[in-house]
């Protein structure tokens, strides 16, 4: 059994990996504050009008950080909105951010996106260090993707590292003819099943969170599960089948 889970994880995260299609590490940014340690009083002071590198960035009160950005001051509202990223279906974005370490400043950070739908639309900051984020993009085109403060007054934040990866490979079936086994591979609340199975979900990890008998039309609620990349396997007239789902 164990020789069998460990191939099965195996074949898991192969079936999950990652292909990145944007990667903004802010790296020529020369500036203070953010990744050395520094997230307030005199830091991060020179202002950036105009951003370049990976495409052209929109920026509102953006300052230069040590190898990342600072959005916003006391009194005015800091924006970030990425260039245009071709995606053409679903993504994960990852992104580092941290708030400004004044006594009032306020934690909330907007994301927003044009050309695709995110799971989130808020994300809470830490004062004084860097949190990595993970928001999962479906419907998308070409997106762009909006850092926003939620309010204009010490709402100031230092972002970096901002990520779009996609997966490159799907799961193939081991029949010879392909077997549909679910049939909404983007779900919020339920998984609806095409064929009578013994399934197992399993997530990107290889952890098996659910493991159930379902019948052909029937639904199981997934509602609890975290959003993220999930394998549902079962025997379908008697052949192995795996199908990748994407839980919003």
């Amino acid at each position: 059994m164990k020789k069998l889970y460990s191939l099965f994880a195996a074949v898991v995260v192969a079936a999950t990996v990652n292909a990145q299609v944007f990667n903004a590490t802010f790296d020529d940014v020369d500036g203070t504050g953010g990744n050395d340690g520094s997230w307030g009083g005199q830091v991060a002071g020179t202002a950036v009008s105009s951003y370049t590198t990976g495409g052209t960035w929109a920026l509102d009160n953006a300052y230069k950080g040590d190898g990342c950005l600072k959005l916003g001051t006391s009194s005015k509202k800091g924006v970030l909105t990425t260039p245009s990223i071709a995606v053409n279906g679903s993504a994960t974005l990852t992104f580092k951010a941290g708030a400004w370490s004044g006594n009032t400043e306020k934690l909330n950070l907007k994301v927003s996106a044009t050309g695709g739908t995110l799971d989130k639309a808020i994300v809470a900051l830490v004062k004084g260090s860097f949190t990595t984020y993970t928001i999962y993009i479906t419907d998308a085109t070409d997106v762009k993707i909006t850092f926003e403060a939620e309010v204009a007054a010490n709402n100031r934040f230092f972002i970096d590292d901002i990520k779009v990866e996609k997966p490159t490979a799907g799961v193939a079936d081991t029949s010879a003819a392909k077997v549909n086994l679910v049939k909404n591979t983007v779900v919020s609340n339920s998984i609806l099943f095409a064929a009578k199975a013994d399934v197992k979900i399993v997530s990107a990890n290889g952890q098996v969170v659910k493991a159930v008998a379902v019948n052909e039309n029937s639904a199981v609620d997934v509602s609890a599960l975290p959003a993220g990349y999930y394998i549902v396997t079962g025997t379908v007239n008697g052949k192995a089948v795996s199908q990748k789902i994407i839980k919003k």
